[in-house]
């Protein structure tokens, strides 16, 4: 078995001869707890549908637990626990009934683990689908997935239409579930407090290339925001490479730029600044700032959003 769950290689999708995915290389390796993040039709449902066999790839390979996408074996599928946006079930059967049927398809199935689930999110067994709220469809398309101890879980929004205290007692049991057995998890979310807190490696898709690829604790060191005030009149320009974002307003600038080190610091003290400070950034700060188009706000991106 490779040391890593997921591998794309030179990943292209065309769609309507529009490129949505442009060679797109990744691994996530065993164990891992992935966040792939991107707007609103920067890629990730393709890459998932890909992964998975759903969708074809226009160029590029991809495998998933040592097998093709493209040519997923019974045995490896059995082996993936995968939660839709939507959390799309049969809307005229009942909770009973879909644990049945999940149960006999199932080459792996936890009972004690699945019961624990439902006692938790208090799921109504006797009840339809269709009756059920938005949130409790999505607490029993997790528990289903969950309950089938997949080598690898893939999510897809999988908090979406849950509280907040839902939401939390899903990431506790997802951080139980990957902390069993080397599970990997690969988690696409627009709650990205969510992904903060449950991520240890972050992907970031901006127009179709993955921009970002790297430890949340490293992209955290790689990416810098500066307040820096000047006695004077700003300079002009400032020849530093990276800038992601550049604010100015009176006599302070307000940079955000990736990769920060002693040569770009040392090239900014040239201009002799009278204060430099850090500014912290949150993931969700990092994401709009590397993802933000130009002009764009913060405001912008949460209208969207």
């Amino acid at each position: 078995m490779s040391e890593y769950a997921i591998q794309i290689e030179n990943l292209v999708k065309y769609f309507d001869g529009r490129c949505v995915l442009d060679s797109i290389d990744l691994k996530v390796p065993q164990g891992c707890i992935y966040g792939l993040l991107g707007r609103n039709g920067a890629g990730k449902t393709t890459i998932i549908r890909i992964l998975l066999g759903l969708e074809p790839a226009t160029r590029g390979r991809t495998i998933v637990l040592g097998e093709s996408s493209w040519q997923l074996p019974v045995s490896v599928l059995g082996q993936i626990g995968y939660v839709a946006e939507g959390h799309n079930l049969i809307p005229n059967y009942s909770v009973q009934k879909i644990v049945g049927l999940y149960k006999s398809l199932s080459a792996h199935w936890n009972e004690q683990f699945f019961r624990r689930l439902i006692e938790t999110f208090k799921l109504p067994m006797e009840r339809k689908v269709s009756q059920l709220s938005r949130g409790m469809r999505a607490q029993l398309n997790l528990s289903l997935a969950m309950a089938t101890e997949p080598k690898l879980l893939i999510l897809d929004d999988p908090t979406l239409g849950l509280d907040t205290v839902s939401r939390r007692q899903f990431l506790e049991l997802a951080i139980e579930l990957i902390s069993r057995d080397g599970r990997t998890i690969l988690f696409c979310s627009h709650i990205l407090s969510d992904v903060e807190r449950l991520a240890d490696r972050i992907g970031i898709l901006r127009a179709g290339k993955l921009v970002v690829d790297c430890e949340l604790e490293q992209l955290k060191k790689r990416v810098r925001k500066l307040r820096v005030i000047f006695d004077g009149d700003l300079p002009g320009e400032i020849p530093i490479t990276e800038i992601i974002a550049q604010k100015r307003q009176g006599r302070e600038m307000i940079i955000t730029a990736a990769n920060w080190n002693e040569n770009k610091q040392a090239i900014l003290n040239i201009f002799k600044p009278a204060s430099c400070t850090d500014i912290p950034m949150t993931l969700e700060e990092i994401f709009i700032e590397c993802t933000a188009w130009a002009g764009e706000s913060i405001a912008d991106y949460e209208k969207e959003n």
